[in-house]
């Protein structure tokens, strides 16, 4: 062999484990994006469907964070995912409707709005009574306070699964499981709905659009929606239970009642229908839109085409 050609040979195998190892390991190289899930409740059914998306965004940094819990974490695992040399951070909501007052305070923290929108009650007027006591498992984003997140990475926020026809598909299934003659039943999303009433409207608007889509998809007699709310006044309490109850009133007079969680996992909102108006008029599962293998479905289609996009107001 002439002596240029072992010279060829002898640096092709000096850099043969160079470039496996950078072929190998994952952390070698900048990543072309990662993803931050937000989740307004854990458990171990959470952990289970975290695996899944996982295991279908391989090769793709993922974190996931408690927001009811652990506001501060956004920031923590934001600054991660950018350790893991990501250029951009899809950050995916699981809240299922697009107005809830996490959803507002999220787009604050993200430059996307101009003031906070807290989910507190609105400022007492007077001779009106206080609110009870925010409980540590309500949707406040405590920690980062009115400060921005920040990343080096680009920030892009994926929008709702109310946006997209999966969340009638998994609620109409839902639904049609309680029901015996869903043409001759009522289908009842109970979601949480935000402490302030200046919010509230545009909330139910959103929500009764959801229960729309899902009485066509499961073909039931007629949609309507019922509001949870902790951490309230007197007054809304009160307000929202007489509301509450109307609406369930006029709907067993005509049949059957079958009510879903508008949540991601429903023994939050679960606990606080039974508080407000007992467990009689209605059939519950407690089922949640956790546990559909289209959440997940949704979860890696909606992460795919957010990365891809620039950022926006969502």
């Amino acid at each position: 062999m002439e002596w240029s050609n072992w010279i060829g040979l002898l640096l092709a195998l000096a850099a043969a484990p160079a470039a496996a190892a950078g072929f190998g390991d994952a952390s070698i190289g900048a990543k072309p994006y990662g993803v931050l899930l937000l989740t307004p409740d854990d458990g171990g059914a959470w952990k289970s469907e975290l695996g899944s998306i996982r295991a279908g965004l391989r090769g793709v940094p993922v974190e996931s964070v408690e927001t009811s819990r652990d506001g501060a974490g956004i920031q923590r695992q934001i600054d991660r995912l950018r350790a893991r040399r990501v250029s951009k951070i899809v950050v995916v909501p699981l809240e299922p409707v697009s107005e809830a007052a996490s959803m507002g305070e999220l787009r604050y923290l993200l430059g996307m709005r101009a003031a906070p929108a807290r989910d507190r009650p609105d400022a007492p007027h007077s001779g009106m009574a206080p609110f009870s006591p925010v409980k540590r498992s309500t949707l406040v984003i405590p920690g980062l306070g009115r400060k921005r997140l920040s990343s080096e990475a680009e920030l892009v926020l994926a929008a709702t699964i109310d946006k997209s026809p999966a969340l009638a598909d998994i609620l109409a299934a839902r639904a049609t499981a309680l029901a015996r003659d869903p043409a001759k039943e009522a289908v009842v999303l109970v979601g949480l709905a935000p402490r302030s009433d200046k919010g509230l409207e545009a909330w139910k608007t959103a929500a009764n659009a959801i229960a729309e889509a899902v009485r066509v998809k499961g073909a039931f007699r007629e949609a309507a929606i019922i509001r949870v709310r902790d951490g309230t006044r007197a007054g809304q309490k009160e307000a929202d239970r007489a509301e509450n109850m109307a609406t369930l009133r006029r709907l067993t007079t005509q049949g059957g009642v079958a009510a879903v969680p508008l949540a991601l996992d429903g023994r939050r909102v679960g606990k606080l229908l039974q508080r407000q108006l007992g467990g009689a008029g209605y059939s519950w599962n407690g089922k949640g839109i956790l546990g559909d293998p289209r959440l997940t479905e949704w979860i890696l289609s909606s992460t795919e085409a957010a990365s891809a996009g620039p950022k926006g107001p969502l």
